[in-house]
């Protein structure tokens, strides 16, 4: 058996491009083995059927969708035999008591991973808004908040292997503050660009980070408030936001940034990727030594920091990247 993921099936809304009908059009004149385009209660040419996959019973196909199937695209699929069947369901996001549950678990999880010093027997309470539908910016946001707690229980002193602690996350609305407690140790966030928590009181706690900004300090012309891009750098060096990503408009504000970070310890650096003329990654049909962004980063190893310098000077160059940094 073949499972044939086909991902992100457009809306079918008017002007929408690409268009769900046509999509879905496509597809079924394609699988059908039919060249040309679609056309209502058209029948197949001859031998049509072998030359398509319509019937091939070993292929499973899944389509996943932001939006609904509308009749007349369902239609255009099941008139041949592979989709005659197709059912839509509708996934509907954790929620209630359910999804408290998912963060609070999800929350010790991420305190915990590539962590061989905290105890298994940590107690972490949370109560926090979780939000409702998407659960993504929830995964990120605690994402976020996982990295202060292991700061501060490093900030605590805990150096022994197997340590217990506790923690304790709360939300001020008046405040608009998330507030972290682990022992004695506390520290107020507040949500700032692209829903990033950042300390009410600036900090950084990864030397690499004081280092990296130092250089950035020393470089003419730079005089303005780095006190943001530091907390990045910080979610950056302790793999919480991954990819950690800075946009910009400003070339070589975005080249002393990879340059600062870059001539930290174990860091890697790629330079000058123009996304309208390098790959992101390989196709189907590249031939296996096609260069590519994807294999220049896993050429320094599993796990390994990589600073990236992205030019995206066209729309086009910017959709190629869409999918790597809009998480």
């Amino acid at each position: 058996l073949v499972l044939v993921d086909l991902e992100e099936m457009p809306s079918n809304r008017e002007g929408a491009d690409p268009n769900q009908l046509k999509t879905c059009q496509l597809i079924s004149q394609r699988f059908s083995g039919r060249n040309g385009v679609f056309k209502d209660e058209m029948k197949a040419p001859r031998n049509s059927n072998k030359r398509g996959i319509s019937g091939d019973a070993t292929l499973l196909s899944l389509f996943t969708s932001n939006y609904k199937l509308d009749k007349p695209c369902a239609d255009a699929l099941t008139r041949i035999e592979m989709f005659k069947n197709i059912k839509s369901v509708e996934m509907v996001a954790v929620s209630g008591t359910d999804r408290m549950n998912f963060a609070r678990t999800y929350l010790a999880q991420c305190v915990h991973d590539n962590s061989t010093d905290l105890s298994s027997n940590c107690c972490i309470d949370i109560q926090i808004p979780v939000g409702d539908g998407d659960t993504r910016p929830l995964v990120r946001h605690l994402r976020m908040i996982a990295f202060f707690v292991r700061a501060l229980y490093a900030k605590g002193g805990n150096t022994s292997v197997g340590t217990s602690f506790s923690a304790f996350i709360s939300h001020d609305s008046n405040k608009s503050e998330t507030k972290v407690n682990v022992g004695i140790e506390s520290i107020a966030l507040k949500e700032g660009s692209f829903n990033n928590l950042y300390p009410t009181v600036p900090q950084v706690f990864d030397d690499r980070t004081c280092r990296a900004i130092q250089k950035l300090r020393e470089i003419p012309g730079v005089s303005y408030d780095l006190s943001d891009l530091s907390q990045i750098i910080d979610f950056y060096f302790a793999k919480m936001l991954t990819p950690a990503v800075i946009v910009s408009r400003d070339k070589s504000l975005i080249e002393n940034i990879v340059d600062s970070v870059s001539n930290q310890r174990g860091v890697n650096i790629i330079k000058g990727v123009n996304a309208d003329t390098y790959k992101m990654t390989k196709s189907l049909y590249d031939p296996n030594d096609t260069p590519n962004l994807r294999d220049d980063i896993l050429s320094f190893g599993r796990g390994a920091f990589v600073a990236i310098e992205l030019e995206c000077p066209t729309m086009d160059a910017q959709l190629c990247i869409r999918e790597m940094i809009e998480d």
